[in-house]
């Protein structure tokens, strides 16, 4: 696979689901991490979100997703406190 081009290799990886995601060499995580692989997985699972980087907006929305939970079973518990938010960062844009 480290042989074909790196739009070919973008191709193969957007029809794969997020758990068939497996990096094979680190010559190829910047294609890995790519907003052409990423942009439809974030989009199918938590809609249209404007991003310069998909990757890291997959793992901050499911940050955000796990602080939810956590603030709704406290809040039904009863024992909620000082709760802040995650803060989104600012990430670099990806190179694809």
């Amino acid at each position: 696979m480290n042989e074909l081009p790196n739009e070919m290799i973008i191709t193969i990886l957007s029809f794969l689901s997020v758990y068939d995601l497996h990096v094979i060499s680190k010559d190829l995580l910047h294609v890995y991490q790519s907003n052409v692989v990423w942009k439809p997985i974030v989009t199918r699972k938590f809609g249209e979100i404007k991003s310069t980087n998909y990757f890291k907006e997959y793992g901050w929305q499911l940050k955000l997703k796990k602080h939810q939970f956590c603030y709704q079973r406290q809040w039904t518990l009863g024992c909620v406190g000082r709760i802040r938010p995650p803060a989104k960062e600012d990430w670099t844009p990806a190179i694809f």
